[in-house]
């Protein structure tokens, strides 16, 4: 055993150096300090013309309100320390009642449902229903299914909620109700809503890390800020603070951003973190229960729809890197206030489209 420890060992190490050898021949960032001179404009892919002025008009006001003031003057927070070095820590909570389907309840809607029984089609499960076969429970004796319904009913005792999403997004799309029923078979406290801000795509370091977890009726936030690029080994310790061996990620497309964003980022500094965590995105889940009712499905429109959200002085998401870096140049920090609300935001948001899917499908 000691043996094969050492050998995974060196085998991590092995990778992350080639990994770090191969993007480090590639320059992530070169910021040129000083005033800001952009001789032509460039509008990132997903931003209309009048956004993009209305973004570039707020930074403006930011740079001119804030100059000459610190971070410590206009955001509260503290230094971090780490083990990985030091990072802006900043802590906020607000009232936000989460509803969950009651776990009972989430149990009898997965074991109605006789199609997740290989064999068991539409009109099989409607025979075996009319001659009393309500549950999966009810098939344990079945010469048939009743091997496939013992397997499944052990799975769900053990409350192991990757094991049961698999079973379920084997038979069904990865957007069903039945896949989300199994989110509540785990305590409110065990959720992790996770959002990051990054430099833009893979390679890119990311720059501000937010988390939040949900205690009584209240939504506890801690973001990690990066106040220059040396800083992001300790924010991405930080937010590996937040994980434990129960955590569930609860995220909006964390699935094909997120996570792959932050495991690259980890592999980049030759981190461990262990981020093989049950993961409810609510993005497929989303898609499914409104994409008729609204526009579309990114996470601003949902929030203006369904919760009469508009936000003020907002920077869009393919913005932030270009805020960022103008935060860099300048030395300025009005630029980052945008980007730390934006984050904040998008973590209360998700948090409550969540509950309101719990409540959509109840």
């Amino acid at each position: 055993m000691v043996k094969d420890e050492e050998k995974r060992k060196t085998t991590f190490h092995r990778i992350s150096k080639k990994w770090r050898e191969s993007v480090d021949k590639v320059k992530e960032y070169e910021v040129v300090e000083g005033e800001e001179k952009i001789s032509e404009e460039f509008i990132p892919f997903g931003i209309d013309y009048q956004e993009y002025q209305e973004a570039e008009k707020l930074k403006q006001r930011l740079l001119k309100k804030y100059k000459g003031k610190t971070l410590e003057d206009v955001i509260e927070g503290k230094e971090l320390n780490t083990k990985e070095g030091v990072c802006y820590y900043i802590e906020n909570q607000d009232r936000l009642s989460l509803k969950i389907i009651n776990p009972e309840h989430a149990r009898k809607k997965i074991l109605s449902d006789l199609k997740l029984i290989y064999g068991i089609g539409e009109v099989t499960e409607r025979i075996l229903k009319e001659e009393g076969c309500k549950t999966i429970e009810d098939l344990t004796e079945h010469p048939r299914f009743g091997s496939q319904a013992i397997e499944f009913l052990k799975i769900l005792d053990k409350c192991d909620t990757c094991q049961i999403v698999d079973w379920i997004a084997h038979w069904f799309p990865k957007s069903h109700p039945l896949i989300l029923y199994s989110s509540s078979f785990h305590n409110k406290g065990d959720l992790i809503i996770f959002d990051i801000e990054t430099m833009g795509l893979f390679t890119r370091p990311i720059i501000l890390f937010g988390v939040a977890r949900i205690s009584g009726d209240q939504i506890l936030i801690n973001q990690y800020l990066l106040r220059n690029i040396k800083e992001e080994p300790a924010a991405l310790k930080g937010f590996l603070s937040h994980i434990s061996e129960d955590s569930v990620f609860i995220t909006f497309n964390g699935r094909t951003f997120d996570i792959p964003y932050v495991r690259q980022r980890l592999a980049y500094y030759r981190m461990k973190g262990d981020l093989e965590r049950p993961h409810f995105d609510i993005l497929h889940f989303s898609r499914r229960a409104w994409r008729e009712k609204v526009p579309n499905c990114r996470l601003n429109t949902l929030e203006k729809y369904l919760l009469g959200i508009a936000r003020k002085d907002d920077v869009p998401s393919a913005l932030v890197p270009d805020f960022y870096e103008t935060y860099m140049r300048s030395k300025n920090v009005g630029p980052l206030i945008p980007i730390i609300e934006h984050n904040k935001q998008d973590l209360v948001t998700v948090a409550i489209i969540f509950s309101r899917l719990h409540e959509e499908w109840r």
